[in-house]
């Protein structure tokens, strides 16, 4: 899943928390007038992200997918998440 968000305000790391744990912390980002572009160029196939993409679930497995992206399974980079198809009622 992608998550296009800004913040309004600074974020604020607990420090004294982390201090201890050996842990990296990587950030990164991107400016936020180029989002909406970027979407468009995937929208329209002009920015290729299936290269990234290594896993694909429906709407309904996204626990499992969660599970294996979290912890880096089965060479994972990307997982895509697809809607579930919709359930037929009534009569066929």
């Amino acid at each position: 899943m992608t998550v296009v968000a800004l913040y309004d305000e600074p974020q604020v790391l607990p420090l004294p928390e982390m201090y201890g744990k050996n842990l990296i912390f990587k950030t990164g980002g991107v400016d936020g007038c180029d989002c909406a572009e970027i979407l468009r160029l995937i929208e329209q196939g002009k920015l290729d992200t299936t290269p990234l993409i290594t896993h694909r679930f429906p709407l309904g497995e996204i626990e499992e997918a969660y599970r294996i992206f979290e912890n880096r399974l089965d060479g994972v980079i990307k997982v895509a998440i697809t809607a579930d198809k919709p359930q037929k009622f009534g009569r066929q």
